[in-house]
């Protein structure tokens, strides 16, 4: 189906893996259009409950391919915002709206561009190796595709914004410590136990809920206290009327586990 990711499907998740190991998965025009499609497609399947996006070999993302950014500065000129806009804007826009939880698998350095969609991603779950490395600056340019906001929101101002001016790394155990993972995997071997431990309370859970609570985070970190109880009344309005929501009070009500269902 895909040329540069993949696409593994078991269960009700979703793996998309960049699969450009030799380039330690620099992202191409290519790579970067078979995964918005790979996500359009996700966003329309209700039995998929949740996304996971992961790096082949030892890397998870380096962000942009430099060599084809060349061809594109020749062709188009430094019209960067022009490539950001049509080109990565789209994919986090389409994991943020994704009607399920997504998960980012980072055994390697997230760099750039690749930081960015894993910090896009609803959770981390890291190795020993994981690094989110805020590139740009060493570039001469600036953090892009959603990397101020998340990060900002994730960590606070003054640190996201001493990590982008120095383009500093933060290693697996920072990620943990800054509250950007749960926990730092030593080895391959506990890593997959640890993520299918995340998976298997994912893919059984009122998804329509977690997606709920991923909209609200999104859109009520600026507004008044009124205006976030009245977001929060809607949601509550709307996330009601789910079967999710119903099956759980009947399962309180007949003292027995919820069988979610995802709608």
């Amino acid at each position: 189906m895909f040329e540069q990711i993949e696409w593994l499907e078991a269960e009700g998740v979703l793996t998309l893996r960049l699969n450009r190991p030799d380039a330690l998965n620099a992202l191409t025009r290519t790579m970067r259009s078979e995964l918005l499609e790979a996500l359009n497609q996700a966003h329309d399947r209700p039995n998929l409950r949740v996304v996971v996006l992961r790096g082949a070999g030892r890397a998870f993302c380096v962000g942009q391919d430099l060599r084809e950014m060349k061809s594109y500065y020749d062709e188009h000129g430094p019209r960067l915002g022009q490539l950001v806009e049509e080109e990565y804007i789209p994919l986090v826009l389409a994991l943020r709206a994704l009607p399920k939880p997504t998960v980012a698998v980072v055994e390697g350095p997230a760099v750039g561009g690749g930081m960015a969609l894993a910090l896009a991603t609803d959770f981390r779950v890291v190795s020993a190796r994981a690094q989110l490395v805020p590139a740009f600056v060493n570039v001469g340019l600036a953090p892009d595709t959603g990397t101020t906001f998340f990060l900002g929101r994730a960590i606070g101002y003054a640190r996201a914004l001493s990590y982008c001016l120095s383009g500093q790394p933060i290693g697996a155990e920072e990620m943990v410590r800054l509250g950007l993972a749960e926990t730092v995997y030593e080895s391959s071997e506990a890593l997959e136990e640890g993520l299918a431990t995340l998976l298997g309370r994912l893919k059984v859970g009122p998804t329509a809920a977690y997606v709920g609570i991923r909209r609200l985070f999104d859109e009520t970190q600026t507004l008044s206290l009124a205006e976030v109880l009245k977001r929060e009344r809607d949601m509550q309005e709307q996330l009601a009327a789910t079967k999710d929501h119903q099956e759980a009070v009947a399962a309180f009500l007949a003292k027995r586990a919820p069988a979610f269902r995802g709608v």
